[in-house]
């Protein structure tokens, strides 16, 4: 039963972190929304609108980026009873990030902090979400 707790949390976990994600951007298209007439589901479209993002708008979404993949790992570990859950999450976030880094245009800057957030959200998120042992004194 412990492998189908660890799948478990490892889908909670990236529910978690694509919600968190999903509303920086909800947020950051409701200050800096798409040119009108913009295809969205137009991939070039797109790659175009987030090469025009001002800082601020990347800023929130890496933030997004940053408390999706804690609260992804953190929920993971938590709901899968193991690291092993919460560290499979923090994985498939930084994939996620590489192939973002990869098909859609972003400064180099923001490649590189999402990676370091990725990693040191995952071991932050496992580390604070994994229940402490009980420490007994023997006398």
């Amino acid at each position: 039963m412990k492998i189908v707790r660890r799948i478990a949390g490892v889908i909670v976990g990236m529910i978690v972190l694509a919600i968190c994600v999903m509303i920086a951007e909800a947020i950051t298209h409701k200050f800096y929304p798409p040119p009108p007439g913009t295809n969205m589901n137009d991939f070039e479209q797109v790659k175009k609108f987030v090469a025009s993002l001002p800082l601020t708008a990347l800023l929130v979404v890496l933030a997004g980026h940053l408390v999706g993949t804690f609260a992804g790992v953190f929920t993971g570990t938590r709901a899968g009873g193991s690291v092993v859950a919460g560290y499979i999450v923090g994985a498939l976030a930084l994939c996620a990030g590489i192939y973002n880094a990869i098909v859609i245009p972003q400064p180099m800057w923001w490649s590189v902090a999402s990676f370091v957030i990725y990693i040191t959200m995952t071991i932050a998120g496992t580390r604070i979400g994994t229940p402490k042992l009980a420490t007994s004194t023997t006398t």
